[in-house]
């Protein structure tokens, strides 16, 4: 069993905006694609994370399709705390527990979810003596295809996004969280904890992190900026690059190549340049 909710939009290129707090995206442009499409899923099939992907709100207008997916961890007051181990993610806070890619366990107000499982309901064992619990994590999946020359607009709290194919614009917003993608003419990228990870920019670059490193395996803008606190900056500029480039770290390392013929800005406290 599993939740899922689409939505179509109108034929041609579109600018996407999407909310989710967690979970992770999937974005493919594709070349032959009339119309976009936007999938929200997960293998749970009740529960909080279930309850999100129903909930998942397409507002469209003109060639603009915003879509919102309600956090998964409301439905109390106060702020929610993220401890991250390794690769796992551990998130509490508002009366709620949920234990994400560690072990897909959620605890809310008496009920228990595992795996996607109703085992505990205001306290008392629901699940049949002898159950087995697997399979699903209770992760929320957007999978996203775009046509060409569409951009994306994204904010998330903590959601891995992979774009394959090349975009005109992506603005990036994330609390814990890293990007990687193809080509785009204009990237704005924020993460505290994650890395932006880009093939090409073609115009315009503006990415900080906290922690985490900066990527940039193409660089042809004409203005760019990488600043990270704790993680290194590796840029190459390429012969159609020109104006002024600026890569700061504050503990990390810098290495920009193929820049010579850029107006070039560096600094870093602790680390190398080169």
């Amino acid at each position: 069993m599993s939740m899922q909710k689409m939505h179509t939009a109108a034929a041609g290129p579109i600018e996407l905006d999407l909310s989710v707090s967690n979970g992770r995206i999937n974005v493919h442009v594709n070349p032959a694609a009339a119309h976009a499409t936007v999938t929200a899923h997960t293998a749970a099939d009740e529960g909080p994370v279930a309850d999100a992907v129903n909930d998942t709100k397409f507002t469209e207008h003109g060639n603009k399709l915003t879509v919102s997916v309600p956090d998964d961890l409301a439905g109390g007051i106060g702020g929610t705390n993220v401890v991250q181990v390794g690769g796992n993610t551990f998130s509490f806070g508002a009366g709620v527990v949920n234990t994400d890619t560690m072990t897909g366990m959620t605890i809310s107000d008496g009920d228990i979810w595992i795996g996607g499982q109703h085992i505990v309901s205001n306290g008392q064992v629901i699940a049949q003596q002898g159950a087995k619990v697997g399979g699903s994590t209770g992760t929320i999946t957007l999978d996203v295809v775009l046509p060409p020359h569409s951009s994306l607009t994204l904010s998330t709290k903590n959601a891995e996004t992979t774009v394959r194919g090349d975009l005109q614009t992506i603005r990036f917003d994330a609390r814990n969280g890293s990007l990687q993608a193809g080509g785009v003419k204009i990237l704005e990228a924020e993460t505290h904890n994650g890395s932006v990870l880009v093939d090409t920019v073609d115009e315009e670059l503006e990415a900080s992190t906290h922690n985490g490193s900066i990527t940039v395996s193409a660089y042809n803008g004409h203005r760019g900026s990488a600043r990270t606190h704790n993680g290194g900056v590796t840029i190459s500029a390429t012969p159609a690059a020109s104006g002024r480039l600026a890569a700061r770290t504050h503990n990390g390392n810098i290495q920009v190549r193929g820049a010579g013929h850029l107006d070039l800005k560096t600094s870093t406290h602790n680390g190398r340049v080169w």
